[in-house]
């Protein structure tokens, strides 16, 4: 995978179950998403902000329709 500048510090990272995405939790409070492919090639697909704090952690289902963050204030969106 190539490197990916997500513009903050990640706190966390998942990947989708069944699909090529990422997902990145990040300091600012936003969760951004890229998809990537066997050639290192990535795109970004987008960028949400459940939170004006930061966002500590992230979880999906297990189908990959889902997406979980948690952030500092115990938070979860």
């Amino acid at each position: 995978m190539p490197d990916i500048s997500v513009g903050a510090q990640i706190f966390d990272l998942i990947f989708h179950p069944t699909e090529s995405i990422v997902y990145a939790g990040l300091l600012t409070g936003e969760v951004k998403a890229f998809g990537y492919d066997e050639q290192g090639q990535q795109d970004h697909r987008f960028t949400l902000k459940p939170s004006k704090r930061s966002c500590r952690g992230l979880a999906i289902d297990e189908q990959g329709d889902r997406i979980w963050s948690v952030g500092k204030g115990k938070s979860l969106w």
